[in-house]
């Protein structure tokens, strides 16, 4: 058989312009995040950063794409049947003036009651609420001391000053205040432990275990 001259070839092979342009399949563009998606990162980042979050304030600046209105519907359902499945990491704490919310996942409910406390600034409750903590736990006076350290940064007036008011207060009948020999103070619950262990306590926290480490 004769063979067609390479030229004839060439000349009927498709030019690169003559091939069909292939199409590049067009990258999927990344679900948008739902209100609830939205709301559970944003009360994430202040959770990470050690707060909780008033329900006042995420209805008063929602996370960009959430209306108040979808805010505060999300979130008065959290913790029940009708809570979205985004949201099921976030819990809560009911404090004096508001709602804070929290992730659940990094943050422990102690800290998020305390923090509550902290944000309501009630310097009483807030006193009275760490002390019987205290005491039930380990149990131990809550001394002057802790209470001008973080989280709480009262200043001794502060603190002398709420121990004059509960000494008036019904609420708080059953807050006193214990004093070491060395002069540090502390409070503690006598629906928990008496004024005599609370002395004993007091004294080794203040001194015993200063002078043994």
């Amino acid at each position: 058989m004769e063979q067609q001259p390479m030229e004839q070839e060439e000349r009927e092979a498709p030019s690169l312009q003559e091939l069909p342009e292939q199409e590049v399949p067009e990258t999927p563009a990344p679900p948008e995040e739902s209100p609830a998606q939205r709301l559970a990162a944003a009360i994430w980042r202040t959770t990470a950063d050690s707060h909780v979050t008033p329900l006042k304030r995420l209805k008063l600046s929602p996370p960009e794409g959430v209306t108040a209105e979808e805010a505060a519907a999300l979130l008065l359902a959290v913790g029940t049947p009708e809570a979205d499945p985004a949201l099921s990491a976030i819990a809560f704490v009911k404090g004096q003036k508001d709602l804070y919310f929290y992730d659940a996942s990094i943050m422990t409910p102690h800290f998020a009651e305390l923090d509550s406390l902290l944000m309501d600034k009630d310097i009483l409750r807030t006193i009275a609420t760490v002390t019987r903590s205290d005491c039930r736990l380990y149990p131990r006076p809550t001394q002057f001391s802790k209470l001008r350290a973080y989280p709480f940064y009262y200043s001794e007036d502060e603190i002398l000053g709420a121990a004059a008011r509960m000494k008036d207060s019904e609420e708080y009948a059953d807050i006193g205040v214990v004093t070491a020999s060395n002069g540090g103070k502390g409070f503690y619950s006598s629906q928990v432990i008496s004024k005599q262990y609370a002395q004993a306590l007091i004294e080794f926290a203040e001194v015993g275990q200063r002078a043994n480490p």
